[in-house]
């Protein structure tokens, strides 16, 4: 294996400047996989057999790179190769960096259409809903929850796809509906009328569109993947929509037993999870989506994340939601 670049390589297109896992922060130059056959024993030689040393296998990442003029079928090959592989790519930001929020959504369905055959959506995300100054504004952003991102509590979460064996940890509440939410005109009252139980939640995440220099890197650059979207852990203590003090409702976030952020719930949307959830059941509807009965929705993380990596732990503490927390191998 070599990281040589040849011309045959060069012309092949087979590099991709990322961020690999095990080198966050470090631009690495990836190439592809080459290799041949051992070379044969020189004539005149013994006539025993030539055995190549075994080879050691590098932590390498290969992905097709992108070009102004690439497909969305090709934009979600790359989008699930960075995702499986672990790593951030500037691709996107460095070649559509203007791209738009309509084409950025269309990328994200395509993205979870290929999953979905095997892996049902069973829930929502909103992202970037933290408002702690009024005065400054807000986009927010949704995302999809599939059955696979789903984490099985007292079972440690792997760091497979991690990007360098780290994710971020956003300490969330989730909302399960017990009836549809048809846009566009969902009000308070409907939202508070649909949720069946209200609980904790843990958002792991992994930014992995990354900045090409001083280029953009927007929002919906991360709208095309999924907002960074890696797994949740649930929280098994539930409660009824009309027993949360919705404004009140404080969480404290721990690394590896060290309090490293609190946060209330009065944050997600400047108000409060409630307005989240309005928000997001109408802005689907633009989209050709709407929330159903089911589903869940984490309504948006109210402390800035920390990160977590193999071998840590974290844990949530709210005023009456109880705990969540999680351990990562």
């Amino acid at each position: 294996m070599t990281r040589e670049k040849t011309a045959g390589q060069m012309a092949a297109g087979r590099f991709l400047q990322v961020v690999a896992a095990g080198a966050v922060g470090l631009p690495v130059l990836l190439l592809g996989c080459g290799g041949g056959a051992p070379e044969p024993a020189p004539t005149g030689e013994p006539t025993e057999a030539v055995v190549a040393p075994a080879a050691v296998p590098e932590p390498e990442v290969v992905i097709d790179p992108l070009t102004p003029e690439a497909t969305d079928e090709e934009i979600v090959d790359h989008l699930l190769a960075i995702e499986g592989q672990g790593a951030v790519s500037v691709e996107l930001s460095r070649h559509l960096p203007n791209l738009d929020r309509a084409r950025a959504y269309r990328l994200q369905r395509m993205r979870r259409d290929r999953k979905t055959p095997a892996d049902p959506q069973v829930g929502w995300k909103i992202g970037w809903s933290r408002q702690t100054d009024p005065r400054v504004a807000i986009d927010p952003v949704f995302g999809h929850i599939l059955r696979s991102n789903i984490y099985t509590p007292g079972r440690p979460v792997s760091t497979a796809g991690f990007v360098g064996g780290e994710a971020l940890v956003e300490a969330e509440v989730a909302v399960w509906l017990g009836q549809d939410l048809p846009g566009p005109d969902v009000t308070r009252d409907d939202v508070m009328a649909a949720i069946t139980e209200v609980g904790g939640v843990i958002e792991l995440l992994n930014p992995r569109i990354g900045p090409d220099g001083d280029g953009p890197n927007t929002h919906d650059h991360g709208i095309a993947d999924n907002v960074f979207h890696i797994g949740v852990m649930l929280g098994e203590q539930r409660a009824a929509p009309a027993d949360v003090d919705w404004p009140a409702e404080r969480v404290v976030v721990e690394i590896d037993g060290e309090a490293r952020g609190e946060g209330r719930l009065s944050s997600v949307m400047g108000r409060d999870p409630i307005a989240g959830v309005v928000w997001l059941a109408n802005e689907l509807l633009a989209y050709g989506e709407q929330l159903r009965a089911g589903e869940f929705v984490i309504t948006g993380t109210v402390v800035a994340p920390p990160p977590v990596a193999a071998g840590g732990s974290a844990r949530l503490t709210f005023t009456t939601l109880g705990t969540v927390e999680l351990v990562v191998e």
